[in-house]
């Protein structure tokens, strides 16, 4: 699973947030449609594969569960719209970005209060009373959700997005391919989600910023790229746990693109971001924020 419901303080963690967290409670969460508990794996710091949740070895989703739902929805998303299934999806399509304050950490052992249990539970089906409720499509705290929605349902592009910063209002327009074209190095005066695919080299690091190569920009007759994209993340005040969010996530896309490169798969590492273009060097853009960047493994079908 990619992401599960913190049983504290009742949000949507998406695995890779717990590369940030300095502990993680394994007991803390549980499945976002039904409930059901869950633990976090692959999440330390040292691994280089990416987070996910799973399931107990004795246990299962209950009746009604969304989840094995949804993996058919995105199948089925590869192929064809599947509008109507994405508006009462909450998770799989969202609709606005929503950047809130860092999550407050919340002592397991002390009694849930109001504040803590506010956000009620977004299911298709009430486990208990087996009544239907409605649901919409929820807001994301990070661009990943959204990033993700944009690769595996390629004919409902033209869905609402609402994203702060970037006028677009759909999925087709809000996001912009860098290098698409063959246009060589371009400026750009709008704000978009730009993306492309991650170079083979290894990000550079130092103190006050991570230097990601892309595999777009200007590219020579015979084919060689001469200049290329750079995403500049400038973390000089970050934690070392948001470094550790970005580096770490950056590190096992590289990988698993040139894995999946090497066994002729369809599939390729992206980045996505949100980003000012550097004023004095165009191949540059600056990331200020770690919920405005991430990583992706996925198939890029292009729907004219």
């Amino acid at each position: 699973m990619e992401s599960a419901r913190d049983k504290y303080t009742r949000e949507i963690v998406e695995a890779e947030e717990l590369w940030q967290l300095p502990t993680v409670d394994r007991k803390g969460y549980e499945c976002g449609s039904c409930g059901v508990d869950v633990y976090p794996a692959s999440y330390l710091k040292t691994n280089l594969k990416r987070p996910y949740f799973s399931l107990y070895g004795d246990t299962d989703h209950l009746n009604g569960c969304d989840v094995e739902g949804d993996k058919k929805t995105v199948a089925r998303g590869k192929k064809g719209s599947v509008r109507d299934e994405l508006e009462t999806s909450p998770g799989l399509s969202p609709s606005r970005l929503t950047l809130r304050d860092e999550r407050v950490a919340v002592d397991p052992t002390l009694p849930r209060t109001s504040a803590q249990t506010s956000s009620a539970r977004t299911a298709r089906r009430d486990i208990d009373s087996e009544t239907v409720r409605p649901v919409g499509r929820r807001a994301a705290n990070t661009i990943r959700p959204i990033c993700r929605a944009f690769l595996n349902f390629p004919f409902d592009r033209n869905m609402s997005l609402d994203v702060p910063g970037v006028d677009d209002k759909t999925y087709w327009t809000a996001f912009k391919k860098l290098g698409a074209g063959n246009k060589g190095i371009e400026t750009f005066e709008r704000p978009k989600i730009f993306y492309a695919e991650l170079a083979w080299a290894k990000a550079q690091e130092d103190d006050g910023s991570l230097t990601i190569p892309l595999s777009a920009g200007e590219w020579s007759t015979d084919r060689k790229l001469v200049r290329h994209y750079k995403v500049r993340v400038s973390w000089a005040k970050w934690s070392k746990y948001k470094r550790t969010v970005v580096r770490n996530e950056m590190e096992v896309v590289r990988e698993e693109g040139i894995k999946a490169k090497k066994k002729n798969l369809k599939d390729r590492a992206y980045i996505f971001f949100i980003g000012d273009q550097d004023e004095d060097d165009p191949t540059i853009f600056n990331v200020s924020d770690h919920r405005l960047i991430c990583g992706l493994l996925g198939a890029l079908i292009i729907v004219s």
